[in-house]
C-alpha cells in the first residue's frame, strides 16, 4: 500500500486493503479465490514462465473455464504475458487445452526481460490483484488498494503494448 492509502484509510481499513502471504500454498489459494469470485470482467496475468502458478491443478483450470464461460463474448478477457512460454507448453497440458478451447477469450504475448522491468509476477482484476515478490510465489501480497491496483494496471498495459503475440492456441504444420 502506498503512503497515500495508508494515511487516508483508517488503520482497520488499511490492513484489510492489502494482505501479505508467505507461502506458495497461500498464493495459490488466493489465486483460486480471485478466479472463483467470478465478478471480474478481465484477468491480467504476468509471469516469467508461469512455473510457480497452479496451472497443472484441475480445480484451478476448471475455475478459469467457469470464469471464461460466464460471458464468452468478452474478447481478450484473459490477457497473459510471459518472458518464456516453453514451460507452459511442456508442463501444463490441462492449461494448454484450456488455451486451445477458450482461444476466443484469451490473448497471450511475450516480452523480453529488459522490457518487463518493474512488472511483478501477478494476476490482476479491477478489484483485486495478487502479486509475488519472487517468481517462486513464496511471498507476496493480495492488493485491494485502488491506488496500487491502478498503478499495477498501468505498468502491465505499458508492457503489454511492447509485447509480441505468442503461445498460439493451435500450431499449424505439415
Amino acid at each position: 500500500m502506498d503512503a497515500a492509502d495508508r494515511n487516508d484509510a483508517p488503520p482497520q481499513l488499511a490492513q484489510a486493503l492489502d494482505t501479505p502471504f508467505d507461502s506458495r500454498a497461500d498464493a495459490h489459494s488466493a489465486m483460486h479465490g480471485l478466479v472463483a469470485d467470478q465478478t471480474a470482467t478481465q484477468l491480467l496475468c504476468f509471469s516469467a514462465d508461469f512455473s510457480g502458478w497452479p496451472l497443472q491443478q484441475t480445480s484451478f483450470v476448471r475455475q478459469l473455464e467457469l470464469w471464461a464461460l460466464r460471458d464468452p463474448r468478452r474478447p481478450a478477457a484473459l490477457r497473459m504475458l510471459a518472458l518464456d512460454w516453453s514451460t507452459v507448453r511442456q508442463r501444463f497440458a490441462r492449461f494448454a487445452t484450456f488455451r486451445r478451447d477458450f482461444a476466443h477469450v484469451i490473448e497471450c504475448r511475450q516480452i523480453s526481460e529488459t522490457r518487463a522491468r518493474g512488472l511483478h509476477e501477478m494476476i490482476w482484476t479491477p478489484n483485486r490483484a495478487i502479486y509475488a515478490h519472487t517468481a517462486t510465489w513464496m511471498s507476496g501480497e493480495q492488493v485491494r488498494s485502488a491506488t496500487r491496483l491502478h498503478a499495477m494496471h498501468q505498468v502491465f498495459e505499458e508492457t503489454w503494448q511492447q509485447a509480441v503475440t505468442a503461445f498460439p492456441a493451435t500450431t499449424l504444420g505439415l
